[in-house]
């Protein structure tokens, strides 16, 4: 069916549309669109993951050192683009602090979720 990188991007999705409706039922619009904004969070980083991976995938010439030299330069943009995004939702005044923690986290687990065995 799906890549497992892409069945997480469409699990990180339905999360997103998930943990906003709840949110907005029981806590409001602010939480709603912080938790939002932590679970897109996710979503972005793991879009950029799946990009690279798609990069990857269209140079089969690349020797192995290359690839992992590109494994490791993923996981450090991920890392940075993750903290910047969190820090500019904090640092906006317009959040829920523990609404967007508590939606990036959700995102997170999506992983879990989407890549478990049927």
């Amino acid at each position: 069916m799906f890549r497992p990188t892409t069945r997480v991007a469409v699990a990180q999705l339905a999360l997103l549309l998930v943990a906003a409706g709840i949110a907005w039922l029981f806590w409001g619009e602010k939480p709603a669109l912080s938790a939002a904004y932590g679970v897109a969070v996710s979503l972005i980083i793991t879009l950029l993951m799946l990009a690279r991976q798609r990069e990857s995938e269209m140079h089969s010439d690349w020797t192995a050192q290359r690839q992992l030299g590109q494994f490791f330069r993923l996981e450090a943009e991920r890392f940075i683009l993750a903290v910047a995004l969190l820090a500019l939702g904090f640092m906006s005044g317009k959040t829920e602090p523990l609404a967007l923690i508590s939606g990036f986290v959700l995102g997170q687990l999506g992983w879990a979720a989407a890549l478990r065995k049927p």
